[in-house]
């Protein structure tokens, strides 16, 4: 009865499908092409719809927010929203799976894409730095030219510690760089490279020298 049950499910979802109105949004597959954070995020849901959502990161391709860090600001009046793609071999695919002649279409490696909507501008990397660092260059040219941090001050400012030298480091920072989501540069240990969000003192990125 249960197998019953499943296919009976199953012949339902697929008259839906069919019922549903053709799709004529972002492709259901991986674009490089600008779309907009809601209109990806219609697409994934769309191919979610169709497909189901087992395997939907890996086998769609598609760029989507699953399990996304935080690299997203709104700043100087640009915001960045971030999505990944999953273009890498995986398990899931046909050609993989049964080693048929279906070909295979994992495409490569994990992506990243940074979009700013009021720009319509977007940027496509293979990693989140990538994305955040290009993002900076759009809404805030000149960030590569800031003083940095020295890695101890850091570890003192962001842990609340009371610094006369970091203080004074920080006095001495470009008036005109300390704004509302300003970015900081920061010394790192090399095992610590990512940016992160919300850490400069002004609320923007840490980004790691």
């Amino acid at each position: 009865m249960s197998q019953l049950a499943f296919d009976i499910d199953a012949m339902i979802h697929e008259v839906e499908v069919q019922q549903m109105p053709a799709w004529n949004g972002a492709p259901l597959r991986f674009t490089t092409d600008y779309y907009t954070p809601s209109q990806l995020d219609a697409a994934f849901r769309r191919y979610q719809v169709e497909r189901g959502h087992f395997g939907c990161v890996p086998l769609s391709h598609m760029w989507n927010r699953t399990g996304l860090t935080g690299a997203h600001a709104d700043t100087n009046g640009h915001t960045l929203v971030s999505f990944t793609a999953d273009l890498r071999h995986s398990y899931l695919c046909d050609g993989h799976r049964w080693q048929s002649e279906t070909p295979c279409t994992c495409l490569g490696d994990l992506m990243h894409q940074g979009i700013c909507e009021q720009c319509s501008w977007h940027a496509i990397a293979a990693d989140e730095n990538g994305v955040v660092e290009a993002w900076h260059d759009h809404a805030m040219p000149g960030w590569r030219s800031l003083p940095i941090l020295p890695e101890s001050l850091r570890i003192k400012l962001q842990s609340g510690e009371s610094s006369h030298r970091g203080q004074a480091w920080l006095d001495r920072y470009p008036e005109a760089w300390q704004f509302d989501g300003a970015p900081i540069r920061t010394e790192r240990p090399t095992r610590a490279p990512r940016h992160i969000a919300g850490r400069s003192p002004w609320g923007g990125f840490d980004l790691a020298a």
